[in-house]
């Protein structure tokens, strides 16, 4: 989001009222990677808020305000930032942020091969496992007492215990490529998403990988390319890439799971990336290929979906929700730095950040069930329903 359009949103942008800083300190969650030092002759790039004004210099071990509910890297140290852009926090300094995913209480972080930095005393902080780089994983709800992640290409679903940092293999599930999965918000279940011989099918069983059961399986080379639980755990949502050139959200009912219904449809198009509100039912996916041509889609209704950033010509990405109505967008292609901003369905524009390295958002769960709603008895028999292609 640079160019003209930066120019528009530094025009309209907020001026930071509150910041936290302090002298730098040493991350203490190493990163099994170490980046390689920056050229010399190469200008490194400021990051900047919404205001023009860089971020501040030193770091202190901060403990982020309730309200600050987007996060991100910049300068090497993770950040906290509230919606509006006027408090501002430095949590630490980090070397592989990963993927700088917070957990649902907003006091723990996972970061680059699996390290887990934890902002609380009774929160947990372990070191990077070797080797260990997930390529799909999912916090433990509704308090993050584990992250499950499908580990060495995807060929295992582990799961790393926030009690000691062990992991272990979850053992009694069905051989295959894992490429997805999700916790039930109750923390009891889990959902993933398993390619077997060319064909891909979604399952559920209990958060120990026991009692594994296919609720969906593909036909005519589906691909399921993204999966989640609504807030309150009583349906599964995905999205599909089917055959025919189209791409779809389809929703099923966990307590019948005889069938699914079909939502939001998008021809000649992908979807991925699917993200819903807390406490709400508003949607978001990316819309593309892949990072060079996404764009960050609200979707409106079975048959609606729109831009959450029209104006801006660059690629966008959903990030997540805020709250039950605003996304947080980044703007920014293939390894590029990204651009914040906050937008709500209605389509009115907060920027926030220029040039974060990689962000995310820090909602804290509530209201969460404690249970998995199941079929009646006599309805656990049933096939699986039919293919979606």
């Amino acid at each position: 989001m640079r160019g003209s359009r930066s120019t528009m949103l530094l025009a309209s942008a907020l001026l930071l009222a509150a910041c936290t800083t302090g002298d730098d300190v040493v991350n203490d969650v190493p990163s099994a990677t170490p980046q390689a030092p920056a050229s010399p002759s190469v200008e490194a790039p400021v990051t900047t808020l919404a205001s023009g004004e860089a971020l501040p210099a030193g770091c202190d071990r901060g403990t982020p305000h309730a309200t600050q509910t987007v996060a991100f890297v910049a300068d090497g140290r993770a950040w906290t930032l509230d919606p509006e852009g006027a408090r501002l926090t430095c949590l630490f300094k980090v070397r592989d942020p990963g993927p700088f995913a917070w957990g649902p209480q907003g006091d723990r972080v996972l970061l680059g091969d699996l390290a887990v930095r934890g902002l609380e005393p009774e929160a947990p902080t372990f070191p990077a496992a070797a080797e260990a780089s997930p390529v799909a994983f999912d916090w433990g709800h509704p308090i993050g007492l584990a992250v499950v992640f499908a580990a060495r290409g995807g060929a295992t679903l582990d799961k790393r215990s926030m009690d000691d940092g062990r992991i272990e293999p979850l053992g009694a599930l069905p051989d295959g490529r894992y490429l997805d999965v999700a916790y039930h918000p109750s923390g009891l279940a889990l959902a993933f998403v398993i390619d077997r011989h060319g064909e891909q099918s979604i399952w559920l069983s209990t958060n120990e990988g026991e009692e594994p059961v296919r609720l969906v399986f593909s036909k005519g080379g589906t691909r399921f390319t993204s999966i989640a639980f609504t807030p309150a755990g009583e349906r599964l949502v995905w999205t599909a890439q089917h055959a025919g050139g189209y791409s779809q959200i389809h929703t099923m009912a966990l307590d019948r799971r005889t069938g699914f219904t079909d939502g939001w449809r998008g021809d000649g198009q992908e979807a991925s990336n699917l993200s819903i509100a807390p406490r709400g039912r508003s949607t978001a996916i990316d819309v593309g290929t892949g990072c060079g041509d996404r764009t960050a889609t609200i979707v409106l209704g079975p048959r609606v979906g729109r831009p959450a950033l029209p104006d801006v010509s660059e690629p966008s990405t959903a990030i997540g929700w805020l709250d039950r109505s605003t996304l947080l967008v980044g703007v920014g292609g293939c390894g590029e730095l990204l651009d914040l901003v906050a937008v709500d369905v209605a389509g009115n524009e907060t920027p926030l950040v220029f040039g974060a390295q990689v962000a995310a958002t820090r909602t804290v769960t509530t209201s969460a069930p404690d249970s998995v709603p199941a079929p009646p008895v006599e309805a656990e028999e049933e096939p699986p329903p039919g293919g979606v292609g």
